[in-house]
């Protein structure tokens, strides 16, 4: 094992185990960090435990500098599922101390990976549930939508039911929320008892078919709620 390797290894571990910042040496970190660049794994490893550790008084310097680590490491590891992890600490540390311009960067860029491996829904959905967080911490009502919106089209793409499911109550819920009775609202959207009518081609969907069966399936409740919600389930 090589030096800076070896350096990195120890730091990691020390950082695992205090997560209360007790061993949260600044200028160490970094140029631990800066040592191992070569090996890009080996920095990740160590930049996924150095966030959750980042106290509320270090300097906005340090963040920088720390960040701009993370940016280097996306452009080797486009698709590295420890970085997304990594990222995603980052984000919540940052909202955590108030930082949500940061935390909406670091929250873009987890998401980004998850975009570039698009092999897992649930993780795309987490990411932008994360994300929504943060739009919402920063009063971005409309990214806050953006972001559901963008995890039904996930689902939608990747045919999972059930994720559809819950995304199209959560929208409803968050709709319903600003008008009366939002339970009754909610309970609605995907109450089996409505029995909405199937199209034709759900009643035997295959081939392209399918995903225009699937989307007809999902967006129909919609109707049940209110002209006004309704339309927003319309471009879909």
């Amino acid at each position: 094992m090589s030096v800076p390797r070896h350096a990195a290894s120890q730091l990691r571990r020390e950082l695992a185990q205090h997560h209360d910042g007790s061993t949260f040496t600044p200028d160490r970190i970094l140029t631990t960090l800066h040592a191992v660049l070569d090996e890009p794994e080996t920095a990740v490893a160590l930049l996924a435990e150095v966030w959750p550790a980042v106290p509320p008084d270090v300097e906005q310097d340090w963040i920088r500098r720390t960040s701009d680590v993370g940016t280097h490491l996306l452009t080797v590891l486009p698709t590295s599922q420890l970085l997304a992890t990594t990222f995603r600490r980052a984000a919540r540390t940052m909202r955590a101390h108030g930082h949500l311009r940061l935390a909406a960067i670091h929250g873009m860029r987890e998401l980004a990976i998850h975009r570039q491996r698009d092999d897992d829904p649930d993780a795309t959905a987490a990411s932008l549930h994360d994300l929504a967080e943060t739009c919402r911490a920063q009063g971005r009502m409309h990214k806050v939508i953006g972001c559901a919106d963008e995890t039904l089209e996930t689902y939608l793409l990747h045919g999972y039911r059930p994720g559809v499911a819950r995304t199209l109550a959560h929208l409803a819920c968050a709709s319903g929320s600003r008008r009366s009775r939002p339970r009754v609202r909610c309970a609605r959207v995907l109450d089996p008892a409505l029995k909405p009518t199937p199209s034709p081609s759900l009643r035997s969907p295959s081939g392209a078919d399918s995903q225009g069966a699937l989307a007809d399936t999902v967006i129909s409740p919609w109707r049940y709620i209110n002209k006004s919600q309704a339309s927003a389930a319309n471009h879909l």
